[in-house]
């Protein structure tokens, strides 16, 4: 089940999701526009103890020869 409801995750239900959970957030614009890079994507695990979603940003070099 919970695979079903990763799978189901758009980036406007995490964004929505954060911000409702943090509030308003300022990110500079050249962090803004490096987001967009190749080498970087994002991981969404879940949490069964908390019933929880961590999102985390993983860079490409970290996952050579990670198969995870």
């Amino acid at each position: 089940m919970t695979e079903d409801v990763i799978q189901q995750l758009s980036l406007n239900k995490i964004l929505v999701a954060i911000l409702e959970e943090h509030g308003p957030i300022s990110v500079p614009t050249l962090k803004f526009l490096d987001a967009a890079n190749k080498d970087k994507e994002l991981v969404v695990e879940y949490d069964d103890e908390t019933l929880s979603f961590k999102f985390n940003v993983r860079g490409q070099e970290e996952n050579a020869g990670n198969d995870n």
